[in-house]
């Protein structure tokens, strides 16, 4: 029957149904319309892990889950001491610092971060001395010289691994404290190396 809503004695019949991308079925009882998606391809539940998506309000478009996001950041430095340090003779003295700037790219997620610290102290230990390196109020190591001859330049490497957490785009500064003491002898430090990295990627647990 012709398509004639309005006159007398005639039924209304609605006219085929225009679909572009994204969409399936004709918009009758046969061939309804429907979102036009691919097969679920993994073994977990998509009721428990599928994401959303949304319209956006602006353009009314259809939009997936922000992207994740992951990045390396970090610092690093070489100090050659001109005049060597005497090594204190207190536990864990702080003797040199290192700061670096850590920020969550993902706009959206907390990060979650691996960060690494090292410390390489360079000693020269006269017979008889001894001294400690450590980061972060760690007692890492202790190196002694009984024997009669000086140790030259003989060093300590040293590092530490921990996880933090980064609010959505938060940016915080991590300082590292480099470490010596127990000092004995005329032990002295000649050189410092510090370094400080990060690596940053978003949390999709959060």
């Amino acid at each position: 029957m012709a398509n004639c809503c309005g006159a007398k004695r005639c039924r209304c019949v609605a006219g085929p149904t225009n679909t572009a991308c994204g969409l399936s079925g004709d918009g009758t009882v046969a061939s309804p319309l429907a979102a036009n998606v691919a097969e679920w391809p993994f073994t977990c539940a998509i009721g428990d892990s599928g994401s959303g998506v949304y319209c956006d309000p602006a353009s009314g478009e259809l939009r997936a889950d922000p992207p994740y996001w992951a990045d390396f950041q970090g610092n690093q430095a070489t100090t050659l001491l001109g005049t060597p340090l005497r090594v204190p003779a207190g536990e864990q003295v702080v003797i040199d610092t290192i700061s670096v700037d850590i920020t969550n790219p993902d706009p959206c997620r907390r990060g979650i971060g691996l960060l690494f610290r090292e410390v390489d102290l360079d000693f020269v230990l006269p017979p008889g001395s001894g001294a400690m390196a450590g980061i972060d109020g760690d007692d890492m190591n202790y190196l002694g010289n009984q024997g009669n001859g000086t140790i030259f330049n003989t060093h300590s490497q040293d590092n530490k691994l921990s996880v933090f957490t980064l609010n959505p785009g938060e940016t915080r500064t991590i300082t590292m404290n480099v470490e010596a003491g127990r000092g004995s002898g005329g032990a002295t430090i000649t050189k410092i190396q510090k370094s400080i990295r990060a690596w940053v990627w978003s949390n999709q647990f959060s």
